[in-house]
């Protein structure tokens, strides 16, 4: 899709890997892929094939009795750290962290209206409105030293993209927004002592593709105000070590066990994961589809002139725009565009070569690019 005002968190927050993963989204459109709420009283997440907690727990994973709706939250913190790539916000955080902050309290936000329904109180075009007791609510349980009192909130400047602070009713409002097809899934769940340690995984639902995976410690959430949602708080968030072979996600994979699961699994491998197997016919018909996907994904590419198109589209007619070259950001490739005009407000238009996508931006002194908001 072609977006000429970027104003939804999940197109803001594009970076690195994550530059067309987040693209896709706007408003409170509810994606069949986004995490559906565990029931209170889970008690073995997946072996009760009736409980909602499987679409997003590993098997033989079993998860504390009232973990509830903490998906969510988990949910938020690896989507900032994927998209945004900042550190886990604390004590110690710069000002320059503090969008790390915001940026989770919005996912969350939305997230939260979308699937529960029970805590905004306002919306509007772009923002989702909180009274400030929810707002305390979301940060305790996204920052368990938020809960404990040794951590403020960080300053919100006035053009902050995913946070704004109504005065005449004291209400928070937070950017809107989905997170597509990107989804939280759980494969390990430890005790230890009262917390408990979790492996957590953010993965894309239509590609397959493992955006991160985190640890994430949760303990029991002290923040005292009414209504509380969450009885867990998140103490710990860090990058996990990366395993050496990844766990198959695509639908139905969670439901196999043992030498059918495998089976099952083999038929979804590609190429790379086929070449490892001892089975010469699998490894051949692997293959065969992975050259025709590939036709297909050259024959989508558009020429320089249809993104010549695309990017006139941005600023419209009366900018002028010059080809520099393709660029690769992660894993993506854009044609680059200079631009020039009135009421431009970056130096770049970015259009993807599959066409999906169109981008605002200023590559940065490091090579980074920061992009419209």
């Amino acid at each position: 899709m072609h977006l000429k005002n970027m104003k939804r968190w999940s197109a803001v927050a594009l970076a690195g890997v994550m530059a067309v993963s987040l693209m896709g989204c706007g408003g409170n459109e509810k994606e069949q892929t986004s995490p559906e709420p565990a029931e209170a009283t889970t008690e073995a997440a997946v072996e009760d094939t009736g409980d909602d907690s499987e679409d997003f727990v590993d098997t033989g994973v079993t998860l504390p009795s009232d973990f509830g709706d903490m998906i969510y939250p988990l949910t938020s913190l690896m989507v900032e750290a994927s998209a945004k790539g900042l550190p886990y916000y604390s004590e110690d955080s710069t000002e320059d962290e503090a969008d790390s902050f915001w940026f989770s309290m919005a996912v969350l936000a939305s997230l939260m209206n979308d699937y529960v329904k029970d805590f905004t109180v306002d919306t509007d075009e772009n923002y989702l409105y909180l009274e400030e007791d929810t707002v305390n609510m979301y940060a305790s349980t996204l920052y368990d030293a938020y809960a404990q009192g040794n951590l403020e909130f960080p300053e919100l400047a006035e053009d902050d993209t995913y946070a704004v602070y109504n005065e005449d009713d004291n209400t928070y409002g937070f950017l809107s927004g989905g997170i597509g097809t990107m989804k939280a899934y759980i494969t390990d769940c430890e005790e230890d002592g009262s917390d408990y340690v979790l492996t957590a995984e953010l993965r894309d639902t239509d590609s397959e593709d493992l955006y991160g995976r985190y640890q994430i410690t949760i303990t029991e959430n002290s923040y005292d105000g009414e209504e509380n949602a969450f009885a867990y708080a998140v103490s710990d968030f860090e990058e996990a070590d990366e395993e050496e072979n990844d766990v198959d996600f695509s639908e139905g994979a969670t439901e196999e066990n043992g030498d059918d699961a495998d089976e099952d699994t083999s038929e979804e491998m590609t190429t790379e994961d086929a070449d490892e197997t001892d089975d010469t016919e699998e490894e051949s018909e692997e293959e065969s589809t992975d050259d025709a996907d590939s036709s297909e994904t050259t024959e989508e590419e558009i020429s320089e002139d249809d993104a010549l198109a695309l990017a006139e589209e941005y600023y419209g007619d009366e900018a002028e725009y010059t080809f520099k070259d393709i660029v690769t950001i992660g894993d993506y490739e854009y044609y680059d565009f200079a631009v020039e005009g009135d009421s431009v407000s970056s130096t770049d238009v970015l259009v993807s070569v599959d066409g999906e996508n169109v981008l605002g931006g200023v590559q940065n002194d490091d090579g980074s690019w920061s992009f419209d908001q």
